[in-house]
């Protein structure tokens, strides 16, 4: 009986293979491989105070020197990553030092790092960190809002700390020199923030940042952040009315609120021209108007603004003018 010799059927294609390669003197080329053992960091959970250190492992499993010509982080304003050595010899490896600031994140949190290499075939690996951010303090609402638009006064957010402070909280400091701002203990683990406008408030709108602490500079502070929203007494919307260079008729809206406590009563819409026609519309509970304002053959009054105005009258019967700037957009030029 002959002896016989079995071979798997992997290493009798990979036996093959080199006995081929042998025979014919082909050469596969040397490339390098990237690999790493654990692309993605899961931190947990951890609050907002800290930061979060972690070193990548990058290896070569290749037969031909890595090399990484670049490193970039999905988030330059958090995520910081530097490569120990950018050219790894085979069977070598480096580490990616990876630092998260977590001071500006909240919740669930996920950060990239791409490599660029010279890996045939993966050529632009990532790596990442993940976990969950705990705020050291937890504020309902997250944010304040302030409109004084609709009559409102004050404003408030309770702020429960999630870590044991060494003292309570006492201090408020805001930004905005017209926000008045209080902080009140309600139990032993819970303050109430009261948020109100001074009569120099400017009108407008603005956003208003808040620091809470404690006395003892030990304490992390407590951030908050609002909008404030104080109209004038007569607020146009939208300020200007914008046209198109159009024989059509085109229609636009203009909207009249009041937020006075004199509000005044619209007689009468004078348009610009003959070319428009203006319908109004009052609101039933209160003193806004709705202006319905249709343009047409606007090609000749392209590039220029106009004025349509509103008469209106307060309570001592003494009349107003208005002025709403209106505009049609310069022609395009087309082309011959």
């Amino acid at each position: 009986m002959k002896p016989t010799c079995r071979i798997g059927r992997g290493r009798g294609l990979m036996a093959m293979t080199a006995l081929l390669l042998l025979v014919t003197g082909v050469r596969i080329p040397a490339a390098p491989q990237i690999a790493v053992a654990q692309p993605i960091y899961d931190f947990g959970s951890i609050t907002n105070g800290a930061q979060v250190l972690h070193d990548f492992v990058i290896r070569n499993t290749g037969d031909a020197e890595l090399e990484i010509s670049r490193v970039v982080s999905s988030c330059e304003a958090c995520l910081r990553a530097s490569l120990e050595k950018t050219n790894i010899p085979p069977g070598g490896e480096s580490l990616l030092h990876a630092r998260l600031d977590l001071r500006l994140l909240n919740g669930t949190v996920s950060r990239a790092i791409l490599l660029d290499c010279n890996d045939p075939r993966n050529g632009s690996p990532m790596v990442g960190l993940t976990g969950v951010v705990v705020p050291f303090y937890q504020v309902t609402p997250p944010e304040i809002a302030l409109d004084l638009s609709q009559g409102q006064q004050t404003t408030a957010a309770g702020i429960v700390p999630l870590l044991n402070l060494h003292v309570p909280l006492s201090q408020v400091l805001c930004d905005d020199t017209n926000i008045v701002a209080s902080l009140s203990m309600e139990t032993s683990n819970r303050f109430m923030l009261t948020v109100w406008a001074s009569t120099s408030l400017p009108r407008g709108n603005a956003t208003i940042n808040l620091t809470i602490r404690s006395a003892d500079s030990n304490d992390p502070p407590c951030r908050v952040t609002g909008f404030v929203r104080n109209p004038p007494d007569l607020e146009l919307i939208p300020g200007r009315l914008r046209f198109q260079p159009q024989t059509e008729p085109q229609m636009r809206i203009l909207w009249v609120k009041q937020h006075g406590a004199s509000p005044l009563i619209l007689l009468d819409v004078i348009p610009p021209s003959d070319k428009f026609h203006c319908e109004v519309d009052p609101d039933p509970a209160s003193y806004d108007y709705r202006i319905y304002i249709t343009a047409w053959q606007q090609e000749a009054a392209a590039g220029r603004t106009n004025v349509l105005t509103l008469k209106m009258r307060d309570r001592n019967q003494k009349e107003h003018s208005v002025p709403v700037p209106v505009s049609v957009d310069q022609a395009e030029l087309k082309s011959q």
